[in-house]
């Protein structure tokens, strides 16, 4: 068995498992399907999860970090709309938010 290690610093929210975790991914699923920009209508939030979706980060940018490589925080660029698109789908599925938003490092093994 082959495990896969990713890194990436994720900007978003780390919200508590959702209940209803097919509302959240009908939600995230119902977004038009273009790449982020500095427009608030083109922000689209993804779902990160990390272990066995014991940690759920809803993310509106993103970038892989590689191995042997390494960024500063404050290097990261934040683009106008994200914390409202994040919040907005927070504030739809009635989810709790535990950090953020802010840039968050998700350290995956799959």
């Amino acid at each position: 068995m082959s495990v896969s290690h990713s890194v990436y610093a994720v900007y978003g929210v780390v919200v508590a498992p959702p209940r209803e975790r097919e509302a959240l991914d009908e939600s995230l699923a119902a977004q038009a399907h273009r790449p982020a920009s500095r427009n608030l209508a083109d922000v689209r939030v993804q779902l990160f999860t990390v272990g066995d979706d014991e940690h759920v980060v809803l993310g509106a940018g993103y970038e892989q970090l590689g191995p042997n490589t390494y960024r500063a925080v404050p290097s990261l660029p934040v683009c106008a709309g994200w914390d409202d698109a994040l919040l907005e789908q927070v504030r739809n599925l009635g989810l709790t938010v535990w950090s953020g938003p802010c840039w968050h490092v998700v350290h995956d093994l799959s």
